[in-house]
């Protein structure tokens, strides 16, 4: 936690005031702000490491 603020630092795909929520769906990293660059499907990703969650028929980095 921050000394003065008491704002909580959260690891990468997690966020909220006591760190234990995930990034909502489509986001993910530090502060979950990064956009998942996913295609096919619902274009959701890791929060974590925003590696593309592919639907079935889908595959490749961005499933494309």
């Amino acid at each position: 936690c921050h000394h003065v603020t008491g704002d909580c630092s959260c690891p990468p795909g997690w966020t909220g005031h006591d760190c234990k929520h995930p990034c909502s769906s489509g986001r993910w990293g530090r502060g979950c702000a990064n956009s998942c660059a996913c295609d096919g499907g619902d274009g959701g990703c890791d929060p974590v490491t925003g590696t593309c969650s592919c639907q079935p028929g889908f595959t490749g980095q961005h499933c494309q």
